[in-house]
């Protein structure tokens, strides 16, 4: 995963200096949050390492394009499963009826778990490499509230990378040191806290 990251780091160094770097980071975020996955975090940090000054802008560019990203993703997931009045569209219907074992009892069911945990999942996906589209789909799979949805979205992924463009601005080089160094570490304690918050709910603690 690390070397994997690295050469991320030193990919997005080739074009960093260009003038559309900045419109490269809102792309990378609008893309990744609608309908491909991109390592976006390495990414912003390769380019604001290269003008540190201009990170909370960089930040401020990332939240934007993962908003509307995020509004495209949860529109496709949304109207490729439901129809206006809320009924299932063809497609939904014709998933439920050629896969075994898939019905609108198990949406159903699916749809209950995304709703009681999707506050979390949200909270969690700010420190774990879920690509973000995944989550904008399912939300409008599922009929998750789009403002909540987006509110949430704005909240944690501001969070994330303002938190990432204040360790640019104040350690320079040595958050890319930081981030590298104890990715896996971050993910596995994020795994386990979020197993944990899981088990929890379930059993109704929360």
């Amino acid at each position: 995963m690390q070397s994997l990251v690295s050469q991320t780091f030193s990919w997005t160094k080739k074009w960093s200096k260009s003038r559309y770097s900045l419109l490269v980071i809102f792309l990378f975020l609008f893309l990744d949050a609608s309908i491909f996955p991109l390592p976006t975090t390495a990414v912003f940090i390769a380019v604001s390492l290269i003008h540190p000054s201009r990170s909370y802008y960089n930040a401020l560019l990332a939240v934007a394009g993962m908003i509307l990203g995020s509004i495209v993703g949860y529109t496709i997931g949304h109207y490729l499963w439901l129809l206006p009045d809320g009924s299932f569209t063809q497609f939904a219907h014709y998933l439920f009826n050629h896969i075994p074992g898939f019905t609108e009892a198990n949406y159903l069911n699916a749809q209950n778990l995304y709703l009681k945990w999707s506050y979390g999942i949200l909270l969690f996906s700010t420190i774990l490499p879920v690509p973000y589209q995944f989550l904008s789909i399912t939300a409008g799979v599922f009929n998750f509230s789009i403002v909540t949805f987006e509110l949430f979205t704005l909240i944690f992924q501001g969070f994330r990378f303002f938190l990432l463009a204040w360790l640019i601005v104040r350690y320079g080089e040595g958050a890319k040191i930081i981030f590298q160094r104890n990715l896996k570490i971050i993910a596995l304690i994020s795994v386990i806290i979020l197993i944990i918050t899981l088990l929890l709910q379930v059993f109704d603690i929360l």
